[in-house]
């Protein structure tokens, strides 16, 4: 006997309502007359007995009471406590992999690779799961396959998807192409958007209900545990037993980064109630107010706890891919730009020989440091122009190929712009939100010859771009791998036929050198910058060698 009916035997003219995929249990509770109804049942959902109310007001659907509705469904948790409590403590004596095993019946088409159809029966086998499928392996149709799947199973009629904005023209375009079922009702919601508009959050809640698949896209952008999008998307999550994560990149910087992509899928598979529990079994803290991440431990158990839920796709392992060759191209800075490079850094090293500075000053620093090796520098918020040598660097660049130009400030998007001329430049950056499909469209069709994007918003989320192009010329980098890695997945992906080819423009400067250095061993130069605060005279050491 299951938690339902052992319920039904203790809530007097209760009914069990049974499909091959939903189970509820009704009963009677609330206002029930003429103009209002009121629905009250128990469902098991995100692993949890769980109560829903629903007040319907039959003269007009509108006028949905959804204040009452909350009351209502605290009093019930209230006087139904002991034998929700009961159930609960006899369901956990299975093991959660085994509560949140599925088993429906993948449905992919003759289009689907091998291993897209791999991964499909893998998260048909689990409620939750998490995708973690390199850039271009087409990871958006295994999630669609999914959906489909669980469609045709009678476990879901709606599908959630959260997604960076940048990517739901494309997103749409993939189910478009790959949903048959027109009958799925699909919501695209931006990540930037559950962290700024009121109104997305409040049509998440309402949308998702137990018969919803939430897919989270690029879900290493929920990883900071504290921001307000990643509560707000974990709170939508809870409401549905269906859940999806997926990225190319789950780890930016380490394993932190994974706490709350599985919390979103279920706080029981970590089995930690919040971030600050996750801290001390997890993480080892250190740093001058002993709030910086200094190590790890206990990894194995993590990697354990996570195994069940986890399918990870390479490209090494599916993809054969032409193969890719890398330049670096160096130019030596202006007067100007030596000036005041050297400046900066001598004013951090006076700041850390003072010992009076923070981790912040160091950060900031590098930034300026790179800034001025980039072409610009502002004083008392006036931005000031300092001209760049890195233009004498494109007669290494083909002049009868498109090419995907990235980099990582807006005013170097200005300088590529102004140097080509925009009836050239298909402009892809956090500014033109509502023009950048249509240059994205210029660029593919090929109108214009050059596309410029900055690594935050073009270099993530974009298909197509590899069928119109090989080269990229990284006009600037990162100081994160993640940014570049994602940046060269636009054009290393499925659908490339030619060799291709990656430019990277810079200076002599030394911070132009570390930055390089630190990607190659596909590091995070602030995580190393981390390591040398712990001692002083290795810091010192460091920041001279700029």
């Amino acid at each position: 006997m299951n938690q339902l009916d052992k319920l039904q035997a203790r809530i007097k003219y209760s009914r069990l309502f049974k499909t091959d995929k939903v189970e509820r249990l009704y009963f009677k509770f609330g206002q029930n007359n003429r103009d209002i109804t009121t629905v009250a049942w128990f469902e098991v959902v995100n692993d949890r007995l769980t109560v829903f109310v629903r007040i319907e007001n039959m003269r007009c659907a509108e006028l949905r009471d959804r204040s009452l509705e909350t009351e209502y469904k605290a009093e019930i948790e209230r006087q139904f406590y002991e034998i929700i409590n009961d159930c609960e403590l006899e369901r956990k004596q299975t093991p959660l992999h085994i509560r949140l095993r599925d088993d429906i019946l993948p449905v992919y088409d003759d289009s689907s690779l091998r291993h897209q159809a791999d991964a499909l029966r893998f998260c048909c086998s689990m409620k939750v799961s998490a995708l973690y499928a390199d850039t271009g392996t087409g990871k958006s149709k295994i999630a669609i396959d999914i959906a489909v799947s669980r469609y045709e199973a009678k476990e879901i009629k709606k599908v959630l998807v959260f997604l960076p904005v940048s990517t739901k023209k494309n997103f749409q375009a993939q189910i478009d192409l790959w949903c048959a079922h027109k009958e799925i009702e699909w919501k695209l919601i931006g990540h930037e958007s559950m962290s700024s508009s009121n109104r997305a959050v409040f049509e998440a809640l309402n949308f998702a209900d137990s018969e919803t698949q939430i897919i989270i896209d690029e879900s290493h952008a929920i990883k900071t545990p504290t921001a307000k999008r990643s509560k707000r998307i974990k709170m939508v999550c809870d409401k549905t037993s269906y859940k999806l994560v997926m990225t190319g990149t789950p780890v930016t910087d380490n394993v932190h980064n994974l706490y709350m992509q599985y919390a979103c899928l279920s706080p029981l598979i970590i089995g930690v109630r919040d971030w600050k529990k996750f801290e001390e079994r997890y993480l080892v803290m250190g740093g001058m107010f002993g709030d910086e991440i200094i190590g790890y431990k206990n990894i194995d158990h993590l990697m354990g706890l996570l195994e069940p839920y986890t399918y990870q796709i390479t490209k090494e392992e599916c993809l054969n891919l032409p193969a890719k060759q890398f330049y670096i191209h160096t130019c030596k800075m202006n007067d100007i730009q030596y000036e005041l490079y050297h400046e900066e850094k001598e004013w951090l090293l006076d700041k850390i020989k003072s010992d009076n500075f923070y981790a912040t000053d160091i950060f900031k620093s590098f930034t300026r440091m790179q800034q001025i090796c980039c072409g610009y520098c502002r004083h008392d918020n006036e931005r000031e122009y300092l001209g760049t040598n890195k233009f004498s660097l494109m007669n290494n660049i083909p002049a009868d190929e498109q090419v995907i130009f990235f980099c990582k400030y807006i005013f170097e998007i200005e300088m590529i712009v102004d140097y080509f001329g925009y009836e050239n430049c298909a402009v892809f950056t956090g500014k033109n939100p509502q023009d950048r499909d249509a240059e994205l469209a210029d660029f593919v069709s090929g109108k214009k010859k050059y596309f410029v994007a900055t690594m935050q918003s073009g270099g993530t989320g974009l298909n197509g771009l590899q069928e119109v192009c090989r080269r990229i010329v990284f006009f600037s980098n990162s100081f994160s791998y993640f940014h570049r890695k994602q940046s060269v997945g636009r054009i290393d992906r499925q659908g490339q036929r030619n060799k291709m080819f990656i430019h990277d423009f810079r200076t002599e400067a030394n911070i132009d050198d570390k930055i390089m250095r630190n990607l190659r061993r596909k590091g995070n130069l602030a995580d190393e910058i981390k390591r040398l605060m712990l001692d002083k005279t290795k810091l010192k050491k460091y920041i001279e060698s700029l």
